[in-house]
């Protein structure tokens, strides 16, 4: 009851007395579609739907978890994509919780024969409820004997806020070899307190990534081929901050059709590290793939790991070669 109490207690004051929101994180960006970077929405040239869920630190009571749903598409005549999603993230049992419903808009912009340089915008509607309710106020607690009383001088009414958020990336893509971008997220960082509203302010995430490809099958002197084989390998690295938050992803894997092997390190440049294991596969447009993180860093816990599960559905008529288009 107590340690449930103190747990609690302790994500209220980084949450709410902080002057800066944090987002909900999908670490295994590349498995979920445009969370990275507005402008990969349509990356697939396909039509794309996806269904992610994450739960971290399940051995605990207040474990995090995120449901993800997403649809994407090209519109070729006019070199441009668009997509749409909704993000549940669930903090805490309840504690606190957001819904984010999304649109987004990329053009591309072709600069050589295989070179392009893609656009992308995201407008964001966040509608977030806080459960008072759930917790325990310093005045119900009585340390005498323990006893919780039901009463409270807090002022709950106000258990929801909404607002607005736009958020812009850019990306230079060589196809189907190499990929660099970078992305700014809640470039007004609108206020999303729920007593006060400008005293939580959501702060500007920067973004900046890079894939790169081993084709193993066409690189060995087969001409005029510019789709992927089923045979590759892949490398990439993220690096994210908000605020004072900071995150560095590092990757590298094997598709050997129709399976796809990953491995990962993550860490917050704070002596925090966690690897990252993937296994997925793919079947007749069906992509599905499985991530265990391990918490590796100087610093243990109970609950220190999380799972993530990706469903990815694709349907292309014209792709003669199928395979993953996400690069892990």
């Amino acid at each position: 009851m107590k340690l449930r109490f103190f747990s609690i207690l302790a994500f209220v004051m980084g949450c709410v007395s902080s002057a800066f929101a944090q987002d909900y994180s999908f670490p295994n960006h590349n498995l979920v579609p445009f969370t990275l970077n507005p402008s990969i929405v349509g990356n697939a040239n396909a039509i794309r739907g996806s269904l992610d869920f994450r739960q971290q630190w399940p051995a605990l009571d207040n474990h995090y978890t995120t449901l993800r749903a997403s649809f994407d598409k090209n519109v070729y005549k006019r070199m441009c994509s668009v997509g749409a999603s909704y993000t549940f993230d669930d903090m805490s049992n309840g504690v606190y919780r957001t819904n984010e419903f999304a649109l987004v808009y990329s053009h591309a912009f072709q600069l050589d024969d295989e070179m392009y340089l893609r656009l992308g915008l995201q407008g964001s509607y966040f509608l977030n409820y806080f459960g008072f309710d759930k917790l325990v106020y310093g005045d119900q607690y009585d340390a005498s004997n323990g006893s919780v009383d039901p009463n409270t001088i807090e002022d709950a009414s106000n258990s929801s806020c909404s607002l607005f958020d736009f958020s812009f990336g850019a990306m230079f893509n060589i196809q189907n070899k190499f990929s660099i971008g970078a992305s700014v997220y809640h470039i007004g960082e609108p206020d999303n307190g729920f007593i006060k509203k400008s005293a939580n302010s959501l702060s500007r995430k920067f973004v900046v990534h890079a894939n790169y490809i081993v084709d193993l099958l066409y690189s060995n002197g087969l001409r005029g081929r510019k789709d992927l084989s089923d045979t590759y390998l892949f490398f990439n690295g993220t690096y994210q901050q908000m605020a004072d938050f900071k995150l560095a992803y590092i990757g590298a894997g094997l598709y050997l059709n129709p399976v796809i092997f990953g491995i990962a390190e993550k860490f917050n440049l704070d002596e925090e590290y966690v690897t990252s294991f993937m296994i997925g596969g793919s079947y007749k447009g069906f992509q599905l793939y499985y991530v265990y993180d391990l918490f590796t860093g100087s610093h243990g816990g109970n609950g220190s790991w999380s799972h993530e599960i990706a469903l990815i559905y694709i349907h292309q008529d014209k792709e003669k070669y199928p395979c993953p288009v996400t690069y892990w």
